[in-house]
């Protein structure tokens, strides 16, 4: 589905066509509306996609509206003005550096920043001499920022892993506390070695999944609390055994085609300490997925 859908934004580009479906959403019709189209919308998704890269302390306050009036700002400004466009570029520039020195506990004030790199600016020359005596103070005063600023960071990783601890343990025990009371409220629920619980719905025919073939799947993933995280709604996903979280892989190789199974996979055979980068799954989170296999592909075909 995802080839199909980049094979036609591909087509409509080349073809300065509105879209594949023709659908009558106020796509363009020439090539260059076409291109600028196609540009903003697959930028604007890349972004969306990227956002869970953006620095936690940073994401905490990310807001999309503010985000796109920066944009639109540099997009709508006079390419005329090239000493505008080149400031805009300087100071986005140095914004993040100061933004990343804010956040290790390291303040600038932006005000005598300016004024200052004002003043030097605009002076008609500067003598190397007053260029090399001004880097060796900045470069004394920046060595100092970095210590402090590896010092914050290190700190904040100690913090930060000492909270993933206290959920993980958190997640951990409230994880094993649903399995047994769900073992308890239903004896056909069995436990492996490895620690993954699973629930025979209805068992298939014929050969099970193999450690290296290709296993049709339709399937729904929740927290314990009910919270839905994925599916594959309704429609088959194929995966190998090997492509997937431990649990899940484990449970795929009991299965043949047209089992059903209920698995309860512990965070240890799942995610794991860190969860996922997104958030949806947190730390040691135990998984509940509804799972059938309508299909088998046996590996070398």
């Amino acid at each position: 589905m995802k080839k199909l859908l980049m094979a036609c934004g591909v087509a409509a580009v080349a073809l300065g066509i509105a879209s594949c479906s023709g659908s009558s959403t106020g796509a363009p019709t020439t090539y260059e509306d076409s291109l600028s189209y196609y540009m903003g919308k697959t930028q604007g998704a890349y972004f969306a996609q990227n956002i869970v890269t953006i620095p936690e302390p940073d994401r905490a306050k990310f807001d999309k509206e503010s985000f796109l009036r920066g944009l639109k700002t540099v997009l709508e400004a006079d390419t005329a003005e090239i000493g505008y466009l080149y400031g805009l570029s300087v100071g986005m520039n140095l914004g993040q550096q100061l933004a990343m020195m804010d956040r290790s506990g390291v303040p600038v004030n932006r005000k005598m920043l300016y004024a200052q790199f004002a003043e030097s600016f605009k002076k008609d020359s500067v003598s190397q001499e007053e260029m090399e005596k001004l880097n060796v103070t900045l470069n004394e005063l920046m060595s100092a920022a970095h210590e402090k600023m590896l010092a914050k960071q290190q700190q904040d990783q100690q913090e930060a892993m000492k909270k993933q601890q206290a959920e993980a343990e958190k997640n951990t025990a409230a994880g094993k506390e649903f399995v047994e009371k769900a073992k308890a409220a239903d004896n056909t629920i069995q436990t492996t070695e490895s620690g993954l619980s699973y629930k025979v719905e209805k068992q298939g025919e014929g050969a099970k999944v193999g450690e290296n073939d290709v296993a049709k799947v339709i399937y729904t993933g929740k927290l314990i609390d009910g919270t839905e995280f994925d599916s594959s709604k309704g429609e088959a996903v194929s995966f190998r055994p090997t492509q997937v979280v431990p649990g899940f892989g484990e449970a795929l190789k009991m299965m043949n085609k047209g089992s059903k199974y209920t698995i309860y996979i512990p965070g240890q055979l799942a995610y794991g300490q860190n969860g996922t980068p997104d958030g949806k799954i947190p730390p040691m989170a135990t998984l509940v997925f509804e799972l059938e296999v309508v299909d088998i592909e046996p590996a070398g075909k």
